[in-house]
């Protein structure tokens, strides 16, 4: 046997030493696998080993350093284990060694000075994502056939040296270390870089470089695509050079203290899909030039000191997806080019400007847009209705301007709105009605001049989630918002009039309600027929009407109503026909995309059946009592409502319900992984949800988990030939911000690794107690960074405290030695490293980073065993 690979499969245990016998044995490959404990020492007995690769398992303790022993091994892969201590000194004497990757463990000390002479034909260095320290030796420049050095995300210190002799370099990336900090030279190695002519990406990013930013970046060869430079102490101004570089697609610079003008040169990097200047000192006029940049999808130049107007040359950036130019000088009208940019869909921030004039109604163009702040400009004149069309909003800042006139009542339409800042304008009026009925968590509408009454369903139902200070004409509401009453003073003259219309009114009343009597006696004996004879038909399947429906809700009574999505309606209703509480979804089909979403659900539901999926139960298609088409979905009812519930509650719902407890959280963390295994792996084609978040996680009487709401699924043979270049499809598979998968903004085709990206998101939400959008979450830092970070230093620095004032209950009650409870609380912070583990692999960036769902489900009932058994014990 020459070539034993064994990657891929589930395999559980540890290498047996009898390993060591295969001294033939060239290539041996165990990559993703569950397999653990320590690598048997009789590796070293392999002498012909070439090829040794253990990535993504669970193996411990040191590197052997018996792996010294084999003098031909070229390509030694320890990638995504547990490995800690040091690097064996014998591996870098390992003279034909090509590639090193030992990334992602918790390896720690430093690296041999030596290291380029006792490796000479290296080609490749990966060690990131470790606990590695000290500088990077000088020698390395001897490393003439370097090609990848990775060792980002660990401690390196000191000065780095020259790579001026290592031509071949196409992947540089040192990415946040502590290197730097002498000022005059930390820089001298960029321009050593200038000799590699094949260089693809550079990240220096998150370091402590200081010193004036080199104008030997423009000599950077022109295979250069990416160059991050965030974060550092770099001031000087931006070489015009910078142009040269034409193959640039992401450039980012953003967290030094560059000043300056940007020069028109960047026009040139027509390949830019991602530019981040953002946090630096630069001024002057945002160049016309940009218009070049047709291919962005980000642009930041937020934070800076930019002035004059925003160019409207900027609509020629057709595919941009967010665009930051808040905390600057900028002035003048908002340019309707740029609010008529359509592909904007994550998110618009102008804020904390000196913008002036109204809100162009092209803002009506944004119908995929996320979120938009225009706080703390002088905007004026009314709201335009055109905003009501931004479907897809879900945070609109508007606060701290000039804005007057009541709020559109088109608003109503805007059923993802979650957070509605008007504050500090002129708006004037009743407060509408509909912000009741809208998803609205955090709603502030201080300091303007509305007047009447108080609304108290919906978000008025709280005083922490809602702000209504410096109306002084508001009346009534809840008590929580110590409102004065309501008082209504008529005059004789009123009151008389009031009692002559009233008889008017019921004179009317009287003759119409003869009228309607008779029409709903039709009606009804028709409606009633016709369920009769369909209510239950020879298959079995249980079949409604609209009139059942409107009848088991209650007339679609707001008391009844359980939530409102992208679509329509969720209430809660008793049906005649089986005398069960149920689940009713009532589409709003003026909604675009509404007909296609019932579409799209009935086709999946009807298919699909499995325990962590919400059953189905029955559709409905046809007209109401005015002849207009209806549409609705019943669903078996959920007497826990959904995870987002339970995460993130409200004050009524803080009060009243039990916090989940780790357990409960990694249970319903295992139904969602499963059903997302059978949707992948074990239905006749793989089938992708496409919009996995909490409140689309429904909960029984047991606390189980269930997924729901499959209004934008797809089944992945159509997903693969559809790729996402156009708004019709975009929208389809859009998702819901914070969830939706990075590449799905690129224009990616469907893919399960969407679905993954989702539920990663997802369990790091369900174990910090934070969404994705949380309000902390800004200047690059996201929900993924910030565990990421977390788990590097004190992981309970992220945990929900929630979990943690649990873990500290379980503890006091654990009657067992101190040193007991030390290797108890171990026990139960490696359950917690692990599921955030699993959430951030789940999270990258990259797709092809990610686990596979199965993966994540394995080691999620792994961990599970291991919890039950500590807390069995208690």
């Amino acid at each position: 046997m020459l070539f034993l690979d064994l990657g891929f499969n589930m395999l559980k245990g540890n290498l047996p030493t009898e390993l060591g016998s295969l001294s033939k044995l060239q290539g041996l490959i165990l990559q993703v696998n569950s397999l653990m404990g320590n690598i048997p020492l009789s590796i070293g007995n392999l002498s012909s080993l070439q090829n040794f690769g253990t990535t993504r398992n669970n193996f411990g303790g040191t590197i052997p350093e018996t792996l010294g022993q084999l003098r031909n091994l070229k390509m030694l892969v320890l990638t995504a284990n547990k490995f800690v201590g040091t690097i064996p000194i014998s591996i870098f004497n390992i003279s034909a060694l090509a590639l090193l990757d030992v990334a992602e463990n918790q390896l720690e000390g430093g690296l041999p000075g030596d290291l380029g002479f006792t490796l000479p034909n290296i080609e490749g260095i990966d060690m990131w994502q470790n606990h590695l320290t000290g500088p990077i030796p000088e020698s390395i420049s001897n490393t003439s056939n370097l090609k990848e050095i990775q060792i980002d995300q660990n401690n390196f210190t000191g000065k780095v040296p020259s790579f001026s002799k290592i031509r071949g370099l196409y992947w540089f990336n040192i990415y946040l270390n502590n290197l730097g900090g002498e000022q005059s030279t930390d820089m001298d190695f960029l321009c050593s870089l200038t000799n590699s002519t094949k260089l693809e990406l550079l990240a220096i990013g998150e370091n402590a470089f200081q010193g004036l930013i080199p104008h030997c970046i423009s000599n950077l060869s022109t295979t250069l695509s990416k160059f991050w430079f965030v974060s550092n102490n770099i001031f000087g101004t931006l070489p015009s050079g910078i142009g040269n570089l034409l193959n640039l697609e992401i450039l980012e610079i953003a967290d030094n203290n560059i000043s300056g003008n940007i020069p028109s040169e960047i026009g040139n990097l027509n390949k830019l899909k991602y530019l981040n200047l953002g946090n630096n000192e630069l001024l002057g006029q945002i160049p016309e030039s940009f218009a070049n940049l047709t291919l962005l999808i980000k642009l930041h130049l937020d934070n800076n000191n930019f002035r004059g107007l925003i160019p409207s040359s900027l609509k020629n950036c057709q595919n941009l997806l967010l665009l930051n130019l808040s905390n600057n000088n900028l002035s003048g009208y908002i340019p309707p080019e740029i609010m008529g940019l359509s592909s904007l869909s994550i998110y618009l921030d102008l804020s904390r400007n000196s913008l002036t004039g109204s809100l162009p109604e092209e803002v009506g163009k944004l119908e995929n847009l996320g979120e938009i702040r225009l706080n703390g400009n002088r905007l004026s004149q009314q709201i335009p209705s055109s905003i009501g069309r931004c479907i897809s909003m879900e945070r609109l800042y508007v606060q701290d301007n000039f804005f007057e006139g009541p709020l559109p009542s088109i608003m109503s339409s805007m059923r993802g709105l979650q957070v509605l800042n008007v504050s500090n304008n002129q708006l004037s009026g009743q407060i509408p009605k509909f912000l009741e009925s809208l998803n609205l968590t955090n709603l502030s509408l201080s300091y303007n001049d509305f007047e009447g009454v108080l609304p108290t369903g919906g978000v008025f139902r709280s005083a922490i989630s809602t702000s209504v200070i410096g109306n002084k004409k508001l009346c009534g509401g809840l008590p929580n918002f110590q409102l004065p009453k309501c008082y209504y003073k008529e005059s004789k003259r009123t009151r008389i009039s009031g009692i002559a219309k009233i008889l008017i009114s019921t004179i009317s009343a009287l003759v119409g309600v003869a009228c309607i009597l008779s029409l709903l006696y039709f009606f009804w004996f028709r409606q009633n027929k016709n369920a009769s004879a369909s209510s239950s038909s020879e298959d079995g399947f249980l079949h409604v009407s609209y009139h059942n429906l409107l009848k088991a809700t209650g007339g679609f009574s707001s008391t009844n109503l359980l939530g409102m999505g992208n679509f329509g309606s969720v209430y809660r209703g008793l049906l005649d026909q089986t005398q069960s509480v149920v689940a009713i979804k009532i589409l709003d089909l003026t909604c675009e995309g509404a007909p296609k979403s019932f579409i799209a659900e009935c086709e999946v539901l009807r298919r699909i059946r499995h325990r962590n999926l919400v059953k189905v139960l029955t559709a409905c298609s046809g007209f109401d009592f005015n002849g207009n088409d209806f549409k609705a979905l019943v669903y078996e009812f959920m007497s826990n409502g959904n995870l987002d519930e339970w995460l993130h509650p409200t004050a009524s719902q803080y009060m009243e319900r039990k916090k989940l407890s780790l357990l409960e959280r990694v249970n319903i963390a295992i139904d969602v992984a499963c059903a997302l295994d059978y949707l992948h792996h074990h239905y006749e084609m793989p089938i992708v949800h496409c919009d996995l978040k909490p409140s689309n996680v429904l909960l029984d009487d047991e606390m189980n988990g269930h997924v729901g709401d499959f209004g934008l699924a797809r089944f992945l043979p159509e997903a693969t030939h559809k790729l996402l270049v156009d708004q019709s499809s975009s929208v389809g598979v859009k998702g819901s911000f914070g969830y939706v998968a990075p590449e799905y903004g690129t224009g990616s085709a469907v893919s399960t690794q969407g679905d993954v990206y989702s539920f990663g998101v997802l369990v790091l939400e369900m174990f910090t107690g934070k969404r994705p959008i949380d309000d902390m979450f800004e200047d690059g830092l996201d929900l993924h960074r910030f565990t990421k970070a977390a788990l590097a230093d004190r992981v309970e620095k992220a945990i929900d405290p929630i979990l943690l004032q649990e873990i500290e209950e379980l503890e006091k009650r654990r009657t067992i030695a101190p040193e007991g409870k030390n290797k108890s609380w171990c026990s139960i912070k490696d359950c917690l490293v692990l599921m955030i583990e699993i959430g951030i692999t789940c999270s990258f960036e990259s797709s092809n980073e990610r686990m596979d769902i199965y993966d994540a489900l394995t080691k999620l009932q792994g961990m599970r065993k291991r919890l039950l058994e500590f807390i069995v014990t208690v």
